[in-house]
C-alpha cells in the first residue's frame, strides 16, 4: 500500500503543471509566439518587426514584416500573417522567400501539408491557401454560430492531422480535418474553471489542448474532445497567445511585454 501511495504521488506530481520563469522584451503589444529550434519567435507588430530570441531570452536577430500579427514556425520556414492580407515566407535566416496575397485581416497561419491554413478576422472565414501556387483552395465558414461558421476567428493549431481554431466570439474551439471538413466543436461559455468566455490562444501537445482566455486570465488543458482536465495558469493579464515545445508552455502576456513559460513535462 505504501508503495502504490508513493507512485500514484509521483505521477501526481509529474502531471501539475507549475511555472518556470518568465522573459521580458522591448516590445510593443506583441500578438503572438512561436518556439522551434531553440529559438523564440515573437511577433512584434506595432514595431513592424519579428524578434528572434534564445530560450533563455537573449534577442538574437530580428525579421522586418509588415503588418505582422500571427506566426507559424517548422523546420525550413518561418510563416507570417499580416493584417494587410499576407503571408510572408521567410527561411531561417530572415530571407522572404515568397509573398502570398490571402485579402482580408488575418490573424493567424498554421501548415498543415503542402498548404497554409489562416484565419481571416475581417470576413469570420478560414482560409486554406496552396503553398506551392499561393491560390485559395477552400473557404471554410462565415459569420454565424452554428457549428462550422465563426465570429472573430483568431489562433489556429495542428497536431499534424487537424486543425483547431479559436472560435474567439462563440467561445468555443472547433476542429476541422485535413481537407477542411468540419469533426467537432467543444466549449461552454462562462467564467468557471472548464469554460471559455473569450478565448484567444491554443497549443496542441501530448493529446491535449491547451486554450488560453482573455476575460478569464488563464490557460486551461482539455482533451481532444473538449473534456476539461486542469488549469495551467489562472490570474493572468489578457494571454493572447501560447506555443508548446519540449516540455514547456509558453504564454505571451502583450500588456506587460513578457513570455511566462510553465514545465508542463509530462501532462498527457
Amino acid at each position: 500500500m505504501r508503495f502504490l501511495i508513493a507512485v500514484l504521488f509521483t505521477i501526481v506530481s509529474f502531471t501539475v503543471p507549475s511555472f518556470a520563469g518568465e522573459i521580458s522584451g522591448n516590445f510593443k503589444f506583441p500578438s503572438d509566439i512561436a518556439v522551434s529550434s531553440n529559438r523564440i519567435y515573437v511577433v512584434d507588430g506595432l514595431n513592424g518587426r519579428i524578434v528572434v530570441l534564445s530560450k533563455e531570452g537573449k534577442k538574437l536577430s530580428t525579421i522586418k514584416a509588415d503588418n505582422p500579427y500571427g506566426i507559424y514556425v517548422d523546420a525550413d520556414n518561418i510563416y507570417v500573417a499580416s493584417q494587410s492580407g499576407k503571408v510572408f515566407v521567410f527561411s531561417k535566416d530572415g530571407e522572404l522567400k515568397k509573398t502570398i496575397d490571402v485579402s482580408g485581416r488575418l490573424v493567424d497561419v498554421v501548415k498543415l501539408g503542402d498548404n497554409l491554413w489562416v484565419t481571416d478576422a475581417k470576413n469570420n472565414c478560414v482560409k486554406v491557401v496552396s503553398l506551392k501556387t499561393g491560390k485559395l483552395i477552400k473557404s471554410i465558414g462565415e459569420k454565424g454560430s452554428v457549428p462550422g461558421d465563426f465570429v472573430s476567428p483568431f489562433m489556429l493549431a495542428t497536431d499534424g492531422k487537424d486543425v483547431y481554431v479559436v472560435d474567439s466570439i462563440n467561445a468555443r474551439v472547433e476542429v476541422f480535418d485535413k481537407d477542411g471538413n468540419f469533426v467537432r466543436t467543444f466549449g461552454d461559455f462562462g467564467v468557471e474553471e472548464g469554460d471559455l468566455y473569450r478565448p484567444k490562444g491554443i497549443a496542441v501537445f501530448n493529446g491535449e489542448v491547451a486554450v488560453s482566455d482573455v476575460v478569464n486570465g488563464a490557460v486551461q488543458l482539455f482533451n481532444p474532445y473538449g473534456a476539461f482536465d486542469g488549469v495551467v495558469a489562472k490570474g493572468l493579464q489578457y494571454p493572447i497567445s501560447i506555443a508548446y515545445d519540449a516540455g514547456t508552455l509558453y504564454v505571451l502576456e502583450p500588456l506587460k511585454n513578457k513570455i511566462l513559460t510553465f514545465n508542463v513535462q509530462g501532462v498527457k
